[in-house]
């Protein structure tokens, strides 16, 4: 089974100023928002660590994505 990933081109282009500058800025700036380590997720301001919290990030883009309900309230299913 193949990925169909080009991974001479993908590994030319992580070697790439651009690409390392962005990274740099994105690790700060997660840095800047509480980040301490490996997967952190943010959805909104809420930040999760961990994979063991990906169902929490999933419930929270739902409820992100929940249009409100004419009382402010969030609708829910």
């Amino acid at each position: 089974m193949s990925s169909n990933i080009d991974f001479d081109r993908l590994f030319a282009r992580a070697q790439q100023q651009d690409v390392k500058d962005r990274l740099l800025k994105l690790t700060q700036d997660a840095v800047n928002r509480g980040a301490f380590g490996s997967p952190t997720f943010f959805v909104g301001r809420e930040m999760f660590f961990g994979k063991d919290q990906l169902r929490d990030v999933e419930e929270a883009i739902v409820e992100a994505c929940t249009p409100v309900g004419k009382e402010g309230q969030q609708a829910r299913a």
